[in-house]
């Protein structure tokens, strides 16, 4: 459990105002328990004493930070769109007011599933496809720019499909984000395909709910149910998915979740 008075919560200046508005609510609630709250001020998130856990979204110009506190062992939060119910930018049924948010502890998303009942899963009403064991084709779901510069993998795109190329002769269809919204659905570029491979984008858990194998980097929370090495796109897997599922819905929470203590008490 992280208490609340030990934090320090970072909202960016690029929030649009929907979420700048939810995360000022959620920055009242931290610093009504005694935490923290620095609005764009990058340098004051760096000079934090180590004893305040600093919590971060997507922001590009603080990879520098995140990198020295993954490399010095400190502990940090990060923040972003959930896995399911998200309000838009998904396949899967879209979530209510905002829809969820994850927060994970050390790590973009969710690093080890764990033993978790199956209530908040339920609770979430997704439906979860069979698994689909044969197909021909290859989705390859291309990172945003942001998500590129915040992540160091600028050209991940010209350079999967030409791994992709030296290793398999089945054809590829890419997609960017915004597809979702003004193309192809996510859900018809994966029929028929024989896998999806992605860094970290959360079609790659969207895709694994809908049943298709995915290739994926291992910060990606898809990586627990399926494989990293593309050496391997012959071989996906095809595991239970409950368990991880499970962790999935206890690692994302609603706006109420995120201001009425229920983020702290099931945050770990």
């Amino acid at each position: 459990m992280i208490d609340p008075a030990s934090v320090a919560l970072f909202i960016p200046g690029h929030l649009k105002k929907f979420k700048l508005a939810l995360f000022e609510r959620i920055g009242a609630t931290i610093q009504a328990a005694g935490g923290q709250v620095i609005k764009g001020n990058i340098a004051a998130l760096g000079a934090l004493p180590a004893s305040i856990v600093p919590i971060v979204g997507c922001t590009p110009e603080l990879r520098p930070l995140i990198e020295g506190w993954r490399s010095a062992g400190r502990r940090w939060i990060y923040w972003d769109r959930g896995y399911a119910r998200r309000v838009f930018a998904t396949d899967l049924p879209v979530g209510a007011d905002g829809g969820f948010y994850r927060w994970h502890v050390g790590a973009f998303q969710l690093r080890a599933v764990k033993p978790l009942p199956d209530d908040r899963w339920k609770a979430l009403k997704v439906d979860v496809w069979p698994w689909q064991r044969t197909g021909r084709h290859i989705v390859v779901a291309e990172p945003s720019e942001t998500y590129e510069r915040f992540h160091g993998i600028e050209g991940w795109t010209r350079r999967t499909v030409k791994r992709l190329n030296e290793l398999t002769d089945r054809p590829l269809i890419i997609r960017d984000k915004e597809m979702q919204r003004f193309g192809r659905k996510l859900h018809e570029d994966l029929r028929r395909a024989h896998c999806l491979v992605t860094h970290g984008s959360n079609a790659a858990v969207e895709a694994a709910i809908m049943g298709c194998p995915v290739f994926v980097h291992q910060d990606s929370a898809a990586s627990l149910v399926g494989r990293c090495d593309l050496g391997r796109i012959e071989e996906p897997i095809y595991p239970d998915r409950q368990p991880w599922l499970n962790s999935l819905a206890y690692s994302q929470f609603d706006e109420r979740e995120l201001i009425d203590g229920t983020l702290w008490r099931l945050l770990n």
